[in-house]
């Protein structure tokens, strides 16, 4: 069945029957359809090599190693400072010769104090002189008396 227009034309007549499903079932696989296209651009923005997450990881490891350049630069610049000194300061030379070989200068006298940590002498230290008797401001050492069993008898 056809239809007529004011203009003469000839229309054939919608179809009642569905109610319009058509034009709704083709929004919803529109709809569907730009779903899983927004899910899958959002994962690859977020996951890809050029993603927020590793935009942000990267972020995180260049803070890292700036404060590591850093330190080493710190480190770096103490190194340097105690190479000028060695090269060029005589008194930092003997200084280190006598702490790390324990070399002492003529008519020099050590005192090694027990270190805090576990009271035991520096290693390579020399164990103290034995003692020495007692000595008389008179003459020759004195000589310790021992108590004899036998009684004295005095005339």
């Amino acid at each position: 069945m056809l239809l007529h227009r004011e203009g003469g034309d000839a229309v054939p007549p919608r179809s009642t029957s569905g109610g319009g499903q058509g034009i709704a079932g083709g929004r919803k696989t529109f709809l569907y359809g730009s779903a899983i296209f927004g899910l899958a651009v959002i994962s690859i923005v977020l996951f890809s090599h050029k993603g927020v997450y590793n935009i942000y990881r990267l972020g995180q490891e260049r803070t890292r190693l700036e404060r590591e350049n850093a330190r080493l630069a710190e480190e770096n610049a103490r190194l340097a400072r105690t190479i000028d000194r060695l090269q060029n300061d005589p008194e930092m030379i003997q200084d280190l010769i006598r702490r790390e070989l324990n070399y002492v200068k003529n008519n020099e006298v050590i005192i090694q104090l027990p270190d805090e940590t576990g009271m035991r002498p520096v290693a390579g230290a020399a164990p103290p002189p034995p003692a020495k008797a007692p000595m008389n401001p008179a003459g020759p050492p004195l000589k310790s008396k021992k108590a004899s069993s036998k009684p004295h008898n005095s005339p």
